[in-house]
């Protein structure tokens, strides 16, 4: 459905006239309201379109796929070529949309009333989603299509948030599966996964059983309660009971011992790669330490981790262009990964931010057809990526400075530059500049 409405005026400017109503303001709000609510439509039609040729997308992957194999691992791997075509040229991580090609297909083929309720503008797309998060378990096609066609027009009358639990019921209802067998689904999909936020600060959402959930949440508090009924007749402690929770739940995970609330740092031996300039180390500096793929660290914690560390790697540069020309290290280890690491902080495939250190290095031209085990012949490829590149048709190639450019299966080239790792600060004098990154 096509909306030819105009857009509101991008350039007139509505005036404020006073905490008084006036009929005049009046006729203001209403215009508005309605340009709001003519956007909305013309954004879900639109909204509705994406996702018809996402599922395009999936339903020529899924062509491709068939009688190619019946294993399951080149299955994917055509899907993955696909999806990883479309996420370089939309600048949005192949993960991403291979995730989205998945739920356009569903929404299309599966529930076409609310894909047109969509594309007509009487819901949203955020409707749409509660809809089909609801209603994909329901096995049964006709179960599912009797509970679209009553969740469609309840949806057209109230807020995505007070649809989620009128359909939840229903599709519950709907259903013929049981609860165990719902439960040991679920459960084969638990996760831990880390979102980085500002200041320094991340955070941590696990996805487990509901009993575990709370069993974690029970000890963490009861551990939190007895340092505060310890602290009521010991030395004082400022800290408040979220804060001594959120210590507790660190030092359980590091240390395995919560007596030590608030010291989690010195426990930390995961592998992480944290950048140092030596003047941070010297207090002369306040910034410029950061943690690899994330951004800045507190002075306090960089010096905190740099007194731990069991060495420290030294980085020197081009005085011109900048790139990582060697390493030392006070003790010996593999050298070209710490240069690799240095430079490349992530996967080297364009938008995928996958951490170097859990990476692999790979040789862009096969070692077993001569090519060199060399900085200019190697570059870090999470295992999806890695995969990619040995089993589809893209291809990748290195270039001078550690640019790598990538050639997709339709002729499309993107080039990935490594990233700006730290800012480097002058040296003593010998025209290279340093930093000390102590893991």
């Amino acid at each position: 459905m096509a909306f030819d409405a105009p857009l509101p005026n991008p350039g007139h400017r509505w005036q404020h006239s006073g905490t008084r109503c006036s009929p005049g303001s009046d006729a203001r709000m209403s215009a508005l309201v309605s340009d709001a609510l003519m956007l909305q439509r013309q954004i879900a039609c639109l909204q509705a379109r994406q996702e018809t040729v996402f599922a395009a997308v999936a339903d020529v992957a899924e062509h491709r796929a068939e009688g190619v194999s019946a294993r399951a691992q080149e299955h994917e791997l055509i899907i993955r070529d696909v999806a990883a075509e479309l996420g370089a040229a939309l600048h949005v991580s192949d993960r991403v949309i291979q995730g989205r090609l998945a739920d356009a297909a569903v929404l299309v083929h599966e529930f076409p009333r609310t894909h047109t309720a969509l594309e007509d503008g009487r819901i949203t797309m955020s409707h749409a989603r509660v809809i089909v998060h609801a209603g994909s378990p329901i096995e049964d096609p006709g179960r599912r299509e009797a509970f679209e066609a009553t969740a469609v027009p309840v949806a057209e009358g109230t807020s995505a948030g007070r649809l989620r639990a009128r359909v939840k019921r229903d599709a519950d209802a709907s259903r013929t599966d049981s609860l165990d067998d719902r439960h040991r689904k679920a459960r084969e999909g638990r996760y831990v996964v880390v979102e980085d936020g500002d200041d320094g600060m991340s955070e941590i959402h696990a996805c487990i059983p509901t009993l575990l959930a709370h069993g974690i949440s029970d000890r963490l508090h009861a551990h939190a309660r007895r340092i505060r009924r310890h602290h009521k007749t010991g030395p004082g402690d400022a800290r408040t009971m979220s804060q001594i929770t959120a210590d507790v739940f660190c030092d359980l995970l590091l240390t395995t011992d919560p007596a030590t609330a608030g010291d989690a740092l010195s426990s930390i031996r995961a592998q992480v790669q944290i950048t140092i300039p030596a003047t941070v180390l010297t207090g002369q500096s306040g910034s410029g330490a950061e943690l690899v793929g994330v951004g800045p660290i507190d002075p306090d914690t960089a010096r905190t981790l740099a007194g731990i560390a069991p060495g420290w790697d030294r980085l020197f540069l081009h005085p011109a262009t900048g790139m990582v020309t060697s390493v030392d290290r006070y003790r010996p280890s593999a050298g070209q990964r710490r240069i690799l690491r240095v430079r490349d902080e992530h996967c080297r495939f364009p938008g995928c931010r996958y951490p170097a250190i859990r990476s692999d290095a790979d040789h862009t031209i096969d070692a077993a057809r001569g090519g060199p085990t060399a900085i200019s012949n190697l570059g870090h490829f999470c295992r999806r990526h890695h995969t990619l590149k040995h089993h589809t048709r893209w291809s990748a190639e290195n270039l001078p400075g550690g640019v790598i450019r990538w050639t997709s299966p339709l002729g499309t080239i993107y080039t990935d530059h490594p990233p700006r790792t730290v800012v480097f600060t002058p040296g003593g004098g010998d025209g290279m500049d340093e930093t000390i990154p102590p893991f």
